[in-house]
């Protein structure tokens, strides 16, 4: 991700003359998660649009990454790690000992979208959602990490509306998995354990933009549906659901 920002804003400069064809922006904003814990990220995006002037279709990439502000302390009656073997040196933690978990991840969405008179919008794009939970403790910094990634095809309608200086834009999109990984990390896990998912379920997304001349302000609201993962020779993750609730700025080159 640190490489592909930088890319973007060189792929910008190098179309400066391009301006009327291929436009850059660039995001920073939050994110609220509604999970196993309540956490807050702190997300950054870049955006890169194509759209010829007598053409309906544009084209689009968009990238975001998101990171977490603050730990959160986990139920450990609803969690479940990898016990550590008994010896000497290695003492399993306490029942009660306080478990906190931190969220981090990123998507990735490259898509197509038509501009009709009437105001709506068709858009069909390649979507993807990465997304991990890692467990510490006061004792241990790396317990046990679960990373999702979910990529699929994602299908929506928005709709724009024109007042004067500014834009309204309203979506809501639908997200179905094609191929669904689930590895599990940890410190007495062993070797990576990855699951691939067949049973997905579907996703979705819906928010508004409100653009006023290179400013917008996104507000918008994620179901993300996540399988289960079985693993024999570690452990069973349960099939879950996170809520994102997003607020992002977008300034327009």
């Amino acid at each position: 991700m640190k490489v592909v920002l930088p890319f973007f804003a060189f792929v910008f400069l190098c179309f400066n003359g391009m301006s009327q064809k291929i436009r850059f922006a660039s995001s920073i904003g939050t994110s609220y998660f509604v999970w196993h814990e309540n956490q807050t990220t702190v997300d950054l995006g870049a955006q890169l649009t194509f759209k010829l002037p007598q053409k309906r279709y544009q084209i689009y990439a968009k990238l975001k990454t998101l990171g977490n502000v603050h730990n959160s302390l986990v139920d450990r009656s609803q969690y479940k790690f990898v016990e550590p073997p008994l010896s000497s040196k290695n003492k399993p933690l306490g029942p009660n000992e306080a478990l906190y978990a931190n969220y981090r991840g990123g998507q990735a969405q490259l898509g197509i979208l038509w501009q009709f008179s009437s105001g709506l919008q068709p858009i069909v794009e390649l979507y993807s959602k990465s997304i991990a939970r890692k467990i510490t403790s006061d004792r241990s910094q790396y317990i046990e990490e679960e990373k999702y990634a979910l990529h699929g095809i994602s299908l929506g309608l928005q709709y724009a509306t024109q007042m004067k200086q500014s834009k309204l834009l309203l979506h809501a999109k639908v997200f179905e998995p094609l191929y669904h990984d689930i590895t599990l990390y940890g410190k007495y896990v062993g070797v990576p354990y990855s699951t691939l998912t067949t049973s997905n379920s579907i996703s979705y997304q819906t928010g508004l933009e409100y653009q006023v001349k290179k400013f917008g302000l996104t507000l918008q609201y994620e179901l993300l549906n996540i399988g289960a993962a079985s693993n024999t020779n570690s452990k069973t993750i349960p099939s879950s659901e996170a809520k994102l609730f997003s607020t992002l700025l977008t300034y327009h080159f």
